[in-house]
């Protein structure tokens, strides 16, 4: 997957996240986060640090934080280096300075098959989502969620507040699907103003969503990604430039000699797929051309 990201995406910095075994703030606030999932497996956790070292020969920086999910990671990085090269561009207008990076050039591409980041998509901001069921769609932007929800990004915390998410075991208000969750938010906006006018609400819902009131607001809690994790980094450190010889010893050592058989030389560009069968990449999907790309894992 992440040399299929490479080759597709042609990043110029990548940095990845890594959740960790302790227990997050989300488990604080309630107990019961994602207390349904099933143990993993006993032999994940002894291959992480195989999967570390492979990052290290691709030259790739992670983080993980206890207390914290890796999304909340990735939604730190991506705010970090957009909000840094703003503050960078506005100095450059008093300075004169050239910048190795603007704001406007800059492009986040989250590759994640959790739905929860859907929440951090923007002009500058797309995900890069396995299993995603738009047709012909390489990149999620905010076209694709409001095709697929009928809402704007920033509004899938709110929605997923007022919906719950079984897979992490969060609770929603009782009787309120995805549809008419979609619809009050179209017309209501955010979960704040929703329940400051009940009185526009049909009887029904109202009666639920005055039940749900408490659940939805500590649910939002839960669904929010964290922007402000306390990691250390600069964009610099998250620089994109392999030791691809490094890389295929370590596939080989690891046994994956048909993926090592792809690596590139040393200064050649790296292809997608065999030599039977490669990826066309269409970089207008992919992102604005001439931009810096940010692959965040």
């Amino acid at each position: 997957m992440l040399l299929k990201a490479i080759g597709e995406v042609k990043p110029d910095f990548i940095a990845c996240a890594f959740d960790t075994k302790a227990p997050t703030f989300r488990h604080v606030e309630f107990e019961k986060y994602k207390a349904q999932r099933p143990a993993a497996p006993p032999d994940l956790y002894p291959q992480l640090p195989k999967v570390k070292k492979v990052l290290d020969a691709f030259g790739v920086k992670y983080f993980e934080k206890e207390g914290y999910e890796g999304d909340d990671i990735i939604a730190t990085l991506a705010s970090h280096v957009l909000s840094k090269t703003t503050k960078d561009k506005r100095l450059k207008q008093k300075t004169k300075k050239a910048l190795v990076v603007s704001p406007s050039a800059l492009s986040v591409i989250i590759l994640s098959s959790d739905r929860d980041v859907l929440q951090l998509v923007n002009g500058q901001v797309k995900v890069q989502m396995p299993g995603w069921n738009l047709k012909d769609v390489t990149l999620i932007g905010a076209k694709e969620v409001k095709e697929k929800y009928g809402l704007e990004p920033h509004q899938m915390v709110d929605y997923k507040s007022l919906i719950g998410d079984p897979s992490d075991n969060v609770p929603g208000v009782a009787g309120i699907g995805p549809k008419t969750a979609a619809q009050l938010l179209a017309e209501f906006h955010t979960l704040e103003k929703l329940f400051d006018n009940l009185d526009q609400v049909t009887d029904t819902t109202r009666i639920k969503l005055e039940a749900g009131k408490d659940i939805a607001f500590a649910a939002k809690k839960l669904v929010e990604l964290d922007r402000k994790v306390d990691i250390d980094f600069e964009l610099s450190d998250l620089s994109f430039d392999p030791d691809w010889e490094k890389v295929r010893k370590e596939y080989e050592e690891l046994g994956f000699k048909s993926i090592a058989a792809k690596i590139p030389q040393s200064g050649s560009q790296f292809s997608v797929g065999s030599s039977q069968e490669k990826t066309t990449v269409n970089r207008e999907q992919v992102a604005v051309n001439s931009s810096d790309q940010l692959e965040l894992i």
